[in-house]
C-alpha cells in the first residue's frame, strides 16, 4: 500500500492562538494525509527534532506573531544541522513584502491569511510527493488583515457625561453632534464629528459592568479605537479563522444604528479595537 504523506504542523514562538493551525491540520487529514501537531509554543529545535523523528515529508508552520523571518531561518538551520531535507511551508499574518525574502532563504511556499484551504492542501500534497508546485501557489493577499476604510472614532470612557460634553465643547469650540442611549451595550454615547469623517466618542456606562470596572481602575480615559469596515460579519469570520482573538464573532447593534464588534485587546497590542459597519454614510 502506498505510504500516506506525513506532515508536521508546528506553532512556534509565543503566539498562543492555534485555531488556524488546527483548521489546516484538519484539512490535511481530510485530504488523506497523516498529521503530527506539535502544539502551542513549540521551540524551533523541538519542531526540527520531531520532524526528523516522525519522518515527515513536509513541515507546516503557523505564525501570527510577526516573527516569521527569524523563526523560518532558525528552522532551516536546524534542519541543515540534522542533514534533513524537508520542505517547509509557512502561513499566517505575513505581509506580501516578506514573501519573496522567505522564499529566497529556502521556504518552499508562503501563504497569507486569505489563502484558500484548497491551495494549501494541494501545495503540501505536491511537496510531499516530490511533484511540481501547482500554479498560483501564492494567492494575491490584497484583502489580508482588516480591510478598514478609515478611522471611525476614538472613544473616551467617562463617568459624568454632561460634564464631559461641556468640557469637550469648550476645548473644541464645537457642539456635540449626536447623543443617544444604546440599550444593546448598556451605555450612553455622545459624538463630536470632524470634517475628515472621524469622530470623538464619549461613552458612559449605564449598567455596563466592563466599563464600570474600567472607570474604577483608570478613571476617565481613552477606552478604544474604532475602524470602519464593510461586511463586518465576513471580516470577523476571516479573523476568527486565522485565530485572531475576538470578543464578538458577529456584529451587534451599536450607536447611530451601526453594527459593531470588538476584538480582544490581545489582537491589537493591548488596545481594545472596535469594528464599525455603517448602515449608511452619515452626513457630516
Amino acid at each position: 500500500m502506498e505510504r500516506r504523506i506525513r506532515v508536521l504542523v508546528g506553532k512556534p514562538g509565543l503566539d498562543g492562538h492555534d485555531r488556524g493551525a488546527r483548521v489546516i491540520a484538519a484539512a490535511l487529514r481530510d485530504a488523506g494525509m497523516e498529521v503530527v501537531y506539535t502544539g502551542l509554543r513549540a521551540s524551533v529545535p523541538a519542531i526540527a527534532a520531531a520532524a526528523v523523528q516522525e519522518d515527515v515529508d513536509v513541515i507546516g508552520l503557523s505564525i501570527l506573531s510577526g516573527a516569521h523571518e527569524g523563526i523560518c531561518r532558525r528552522l532551516l538551520d536546524e534542519l541543515k544541522q540534522r542533514s534533513a531535507d524537508i520542505p517547509v511551508v509557512v502561513g499566517g499574518i505575513i505581509p506580501a513584502a516578506d514573501r519573496l525574502p522567505l522564499r529566497a532563504m529556502g521556504v518552499s511556499a508562503v501563504f497569507g491569511p486569505e489563502s484558500p484551504l484548497g491551495a494549501v492542501v494541494e501545495t503540501v500534497r505536491a511537496l510531499g510527493a516530490g511533484q511540481p508546485l501547482p500554479e498560483a501557489v501564492e494567492p494575491d493577499p490584497a484583502p489580508a488583515g482588516i480591510p478598514a476604510t478609515g478611522l471611525d472614532h476614538a472613544a473616551i470612557c467617562v463617568e459624568d457625561m454632561a460634564a464631559s460634553i461641556a468640557l469637550i465643547e469648550e476645548l473644541l469650540g464645537q457642539r456635540v453632534a449626536h447623543q443617544e442611549h444604546v440599550p444593546a451595550q448598556k451605555v450612553d454615547a455622545a459624538f463630536f464629528d470632524f470634517p475628515n469623517g472621524a469622530s470623538l466618542e464619549l461613552v458612559a456606562p449605564r449598567g455596563n459592568a466592563g466599563l464600570e470596572k474600567f472607570l474604577e481602575k483608570r478613571g476617565d480615559a481613552l477606552h478604544h479605537l474604532a475602524l470602519r469596515v464593510k461586511d463586518i460579519d465576513a471580516v470577523l469570520q476571516r479573523l476568527d479563522a486565522r485565530g485572531v482573538p475576538l470578543i464578538d464573532k458577529v456584529g451587534r447593534p451599536g450607536a447611530r444604528g451601526h453594527r459593531v464588534a470588538f476584538l480582544h485587546p490581545k489582537a491589537f497590542g493591548g488596545t481594545l479595537l472596535e469594528l464599525v459597519e455603517a448602515h449608511e454614510e452619515p452626513a457630516r
